[in-house]
């Protein structure tokens, strides 16, 4: 269990360590491999969300799984990207938490994952929380911890 006083400085400057999903990079599981493979693209990404037309998550997409979905798929081929559907390549298995999480459910999904899906009970997509902004948060306390609390050997 994480210790109220490191979670006191964890959560400094906000507890909220989420980005909305207004700001990530997402695509629908209806949307063409072709317009996927163009967001992965452009949003440098390696792996982003799905969403349905209900804005639930429904899985991953990531240029790997598109070209691992089909023998005869080739990121170079155009025609056939745009001839088959996000929901056919993605990958239903997705780090989910909602929007009560505890920090240490977080941490734990991390260690295999580059985001944690931040959703209400009913799969609505509210956003991700990066691996990279828990361990910035980290590096700050192991920097500020000894400034506010003295730390004594047990």
């Amino acid at each position: 269990m994480i210790g109220k006083n490191f979670a006191k400085l964890f959560n400094r400057p906000t507890a909220n360590l989420m980005i909305p999903a207004s700001q990530v990079a997402i695509v629908n599981e209806d949307d063409s491999l072709l317009h996927a493979s163009l967001v992965l693209s452009s949003s440098g990404y390696q792996i982003i969300p799905v969403v349905d037309d209900d804005n639930c998550i429904r899985g991953l997409i990531s240029i790997p799984y598109i070209v691992r979905s089909f023998d005869d798929l080739s990121l170079f081929n155009e025609e056939k990207l745009a001839a088959h559907k996000v929901k056919e390549a993605m990958n239903q298995v997705v780090p989910i938490l909602f929007d009560n999480y505890e920090l240490e459910d977080v941490i734990s999904l991390l260690i295999d994952n580059n985001f944690v899906c931040i959703t209400l009970k009913n799969g609505y997509f509210l956003g991700i929380i990066p691996r990279k902004v828990v361990l910035e948060r980290f590096t700050q306390v192991a920097h500020n911890i000894e400034k506010e609390y003295k730390l004594v050997k047990k």
